[in-house]
């Protein structure tokens, strides 16, 4: 060995030939020696950067071999991140991937980005427009990243048509997407798509549709709690669902009615369940409604709860709460529409059976606008007991037989612990002027301080009747059972 191959190092044999070194480095990649990979970048560092984009050209006896193929890909990938993490050169990295403008993929991705930017605003026709027009240009496109960016999109497009309120228009995109799952064995995709497809089905009041979709997604449940809960959506949505009714909710889990006899002891938290979900953009104009009702905006907040309303023919609560600000406002016939309106779509939802016989009351003339926001300021207000009690006994001067005044009138006394005052108010409020709505609540409020167990187990019955307040229906039907698990 002479000096200089002492001092230097012998360099390899055909070394400075182009094939040479790319079989040395395809040949580290391939056994996954990056050590040996990244010094013959760094030795050849400019011979690498010239011969790249020759390299890049698959040879033609290799296209035949998937397997070759994709060890050629590889290498190339291995060599980019070499350059990129070691020597810190991307440029081989952006020579695989091209530019949005010559790479269709990345064309795509970019597209997925903005329609998800969208989304999060709000703007689903513009990314649903967006969405659209990239698919006839990835159509015929093959590969692991379309496998992967198809689906996404194809949901994402229904997902913006439904959130439209075009459920119809939905259903093809989100089946396609669940198909794909489906073929690629992706679990997690299957399982959104079929919750997807479920929510347009219901919207639709295609009941069988829906059926079909939840008990898909009970097969596929892994906990039996969770397959049973399905199952029995299924059999209710196919039978039909009513407009609104209450759940039992114990532990975090939601349950029927029905069930509450076989449950054990805890917690019981009761929410309304609808026949549909609220779109995104009638939640967020409500939210902001809301938002200037509280600063006492009361024209900005109708607004954007008319907004709401157009962005959701089926949403009960951005009504509602445009009725009681129609209260607010005195236009008290159109709150009465509006609450009727409520009822028609959510049957019961909240109050709006007794706030839709107090607008009737106030378009009449029989009960002052005073008196509403009195018993607005007795149900909703921050005010200490002592105080609502000396509010609500003011008001039952003006007004002796409301029976909404005498209900708040009782509740400061319970909380004030005085008892038997409050169940006299109760059962005044029993014996004035009213609905049903009240009369329940009022019915539940005695039952739970009556010593009869007559007269309690009628007043629970009562309690229970329809047309009542659905929230002390079920109540009323939990205390029922309270004898029976003693």
């Amino acid at each position: 060995m002479g000096f200089f191959d002492r001092l230097f190092g012998k360099r390899s044999a055909g070394i400075d030939d182009p094939e040479q070194l790319r079989l040395q480095l395809f040949d580290a990649a391939a056994h996954g020696d990056l050590s040996r990979l990244a010094k013959l970048c760094r030795a050849h560092r400019q011979a690498v950067v010239s011969q790249f984009p020759t390299w890049q050209k698959v040879p033609e006896h290799l296209r035949s071999d998937p397997a070759a193929m994709q060890s050629h890909v590889q290498a190339l990938v291995a060599i980019a991140q070499v350059f990129a993490q070691e020597l810190g050169d991307a440029s081989l990295f952006q020579r695989l991937m091209g530019t949005p403008r010559d790479n269709p993929l990345l064309r795509w991705q970019e597209a997925l980005r903005q329609a998800e930017e969208l989304i999060g605003a709000l703007d689903f026709a513009a990314a649903r427009d967006l969405l659209t027009r990239v698919l006839p240009e990835v159509e015929g496109l093959q590969g692991s990243g379309v496998e992967a960016l198809l689906p996404i999109t194809l949901g994402r497009i229904g997902e913006c048509h439904f959130e439209l309120g075009e459920a119809e228009q939905a259903l093809p995109y989100m089946q396609q997407a669940l198909a794909l799952c489906e073929q690629a064995g992706d679990a997690e995709g299957v399982q959104i798509y079929l919750g997807n497809l479920f929510e347009a089905h219901r919207w639709l009041e295609q009941r069988e549709p829906a059926a079909a979709c939840a008990r898909r997604l009970a097969e596929l449940a892994a906990d039996p709690a969770v397959q049973r809960r399905r199952l029995r959506r299924a059999a209710r949505v196919a039978a039909g669902e009513p407009r609104n009714r209450v759940l039992a909710v114990i532990d975090g889990a939601p349950h029927e009615l029905d069930e509450l006899q076989s449950l054990a002891e805890g917690h019981v938290r009761f929410v309304f369940e609808r026949d549909r979900i609220t779109l995104r953009r009638a939640t967020a104009a409500t939210e902001a409604g809301e938002a200037c009702g509280g600063e006492g905006e009361l024209a900005e907040a109708l607004a954007h709860f008319e907004r709401a309303a157009a962005a959701d023919r089926h949403a009960p609560h951005c009504r509602y709460q445009a009725a009681f600000t129609l209260l607010h406002l005195r236009r008290y016939a159109e709150a009465e529409a509006a609450y009727a309106e409520v009822e028609s779509l959510a049957p019961g939802w909240f109050h709006c059976r007794s706030d839709r016989w107090l607008a009737g009351q106030l378009a009449a003339g029989a009960v002052a606008h005073e008196i509403f926001l009195v018993a607005h300021a007795l149900q909703d207000g921050p005010m200490a007991p002592e105080e609502k009690l000396d509010l609500s006994e003011g008001a039952l001067t003006a007004a002796p037989r409301l029976a909404l005044l005498h209900l708040q009138r009782g509740k400061q006394l319970v909380q004030l612990g005085r008892e038997a005052e409050a169940v006299a108010a109760f059962r005044a409020g029993l014996a004035g002027d009213g609905e049903p709505d009240v009369y329940s609540r009022l019915r539940v409020e005695l039952a739970t301080r009556c010593e009869d167990p007559q007269e309690r187990a009628g007043l629970l019955r009562d309690a229970q009747a329809p047309g009542g307040n659905l929230i002390a229906a079920a109540t009323a039907q939990l205390l029922a059972l309270a004898p029976a698990n003693e």
